[in-house]
């Protein structure tokens, strides 16, 4: 790390599939919606679908439900019904993803600041900041996506946020991110951007500086990242 760390000023971590393993919960909560609705069986194009919703948000998750499965109920009932359901099965049992917490406790010893940037909603972020305690990890600097007007990803405006909140300058921050919508995020904000990969961001990849398996490659990421300037 003391190679890198003058070359960048802060780092900045999406949420949901990125330190937290997340994304089950989300898919199987808005699978329990469609089958409280009827709906059982999908068809391989709906799979994909449902895969493709990993990032987008919650509103813009039921919004494209909505629209596939023909449901009648209105986008603000389904997104409460998935609130519902995922805060129960967060209570189950959430982690980190592995590797995380020795990677960001190399970031603190090398005085690097670091925030949360998410396209979650707050009530869903209370209550994984409370499971896991991510104030120890990142203070106050935890920001959602109703924390700015709602404008989630892939509009640009929570990392910025991030970064104004860190006293830093957009280029000077390094983004870990694993969905599509927070790989064009961060590029448009003009932020680096490593990935976390995972089964359904492989043909993504191409839009990020760099991409890792797991945190333990996150430190020598950052090495290659920096050594090509």
């Amino acid at each position: 790390m003391e190679r890198v760390k003058n070359k960048f000023k802060a780092v900045i971590f999406d949420m949901d599939g990125t330190i937290i393993k997340t994304e089950h919960v989300w898919d199987q909560a808005m699978k329990e919606v469609l089958f409280s609705k009827g709906i059982k069986n999908f068809t391989e194009k709906q799979h994909k679908l449902l895969e493709s919703l990993s990032g987008i948000g919650l509103t813009k998750a039921a919004i494209v439900v909505k629209e596939e499965f023909k449901l009648v109920e209105c986008v603000e009932e389904l997104v409460g019904e998935s609130k519902q359901i995922a805060c129960k099965l967060f209570e189950t049992g959430v982690e980190f993803i592995d590797g995380f917490e020795n990677f960001h406790k190399k970031l603190q010893q090398n005085m690097i600041p670091t925030s949360v940037a998410t396209n979650a909603d707050q009530t869903s972020l209370n209550l994984l900041s409370r499971k896991l305690n991510l104030s120890k990890f990142f203070g106050e600097n935890i920001y959602c996506v109703e924390m700015i007007g709602n404008k989630a990803k892939p509009n640009p405006d929570i990392f910025l946020h991030a970064a104004k909140k860190l006293n830093v300058e957009p280029h000077e921050c390094v983004v870990f991110e694993d969905s599509l919508f927070g790989f064009q995020a961060a590029k448009a904000a003009g932020m680096k951007c490593i990935a976390i990969k995972n089964g359904i961001n492989h043909k993504n990849l191409k839009l990020v500086n760099h991409a890792i398996d797991s945190y333990h490659e996150a430190e020598q990421a950052l090495i290659k990242l920096f050594s090509k300037k």
